[in-house]
């Protein structure tokens, strides 16, 4: 595992500030502001075993309000599971953000982060290293006054493939998204390897950009598939990063700072959850 510290580090760097919480109020009536970032992946029917696994998550939430009410919520859940028959084998992981409010000044932000490693694939010359793989990526916005509100959602959701001998990135796949509400920062972008198909009857996308509510979406479905030249041992680390922010009036310089300083001393309070198996 120590010579797997450095890919690791970087990974971990990904994650945001860790405390989860989550604060629920019952909101009046009013003008409303709503983000929602959500992202699922699964990874199944490998053709090889990995010779050790590893799970990570990490979530964030944070409200302030002078004038009226906020709330949000982030959650994160991670899973892979080591059968001895490898088509049986599998990895899943989900990560969500959400945050709503109401009122003349607040900010709410929600922020989620998932992933599952697997390290040492081991493939001889000539063989081929393969699973099948179906992803979501889910954002959504919503404010009632423009000139007054703001709702923001983004996510990135992505798998590489390592060669354990220098590191070196083989594959990898990508989707990204961000929505701005209002403003004209919207983006659906998806990136893959050659070694990834992707299955165009089981893969949609759909964007809805402008006016006060807006949605992306990319619900996809494939297979990744390499034939190596020589022995190989590969880290297969698949990550997806949530984040929402909804906030009123847009933007407030005084709750900007009491926010920010509120993200530094949770900075301090760090709490991990990562599980580490090796066989």
């Amino acid at each position: 595992m120590k010579r797997h510290s450095g890919l690791i580090n970087r990974i971990l760097l990904l994650a945001t500030p860790v405390m989860a919480s989550s604060m629920l109020v019952a909101l009046p009536s009013q003008a409303a502001t709503f983000g929602s970032s959500e992202a699922t992946f699964n990874i199944e029917n490998f053709n090889r075993n990995p010779l050790g696994i590893r799970t990570i998550t990490d979530t964030v939430t944070n409200a302030i309000s002078t004038d009226g009410q906020v709330n949000a919520n982030a959650d994160a859940k991670a899973n892979f599971e080591v059968d001895p028959n490898p088509a049986l084998t599998f990895a899943s992981n989900s990560s969500i953000s959400k945050a709503q409010g109401q009122g003349v000044s607040y900010i709410g932000e929600g922020q989620s982060f998932a992933g599952v490693i697997g390290y040492d694939f081991l493939v001889q010359p000539g063989e081929t290293f393969s699973f099948d793989f179906n992803g979501l990526l889910d954002l959504k916005t919503s404010i009632d006054n423009p000139t007054a509100e703001n709702a923001t959602a983004n996510g990135l959701l992505k798998f590489e493939l390592y060669d354990n001998e220098n590191n070196s990135l083989l594959d990898s796949f990508t989707i990204a998204g961000n929505l701005a509400t209002p403003g004209n920062n919207d983006a659906l972008e998806l990136k893959q390897s050659s070694s990834i198909t992707l299955d165009p009857a089981q893969s949609s996308y759909n964007t809805s950009f402008g006016g006060t509510q807006e949605i992306a979406l990319a619900d996809v479905k494939g297979k990744y598939f390499r034939t190596f030249d020589k022995s190989t041992s590969l880290t297969l680390v698949e990550t997806k990063t949530n984040q929402v922010r909804v906030q009123a009036p847009e933007p407030s310089t005084v709750l900007s700072l009491l926010f920010g300083c509120a993200m530094l001393g949770m900075t301090g309070k760090r709490k991990r959850k990562a599980a580490i198996l090796d066989s």
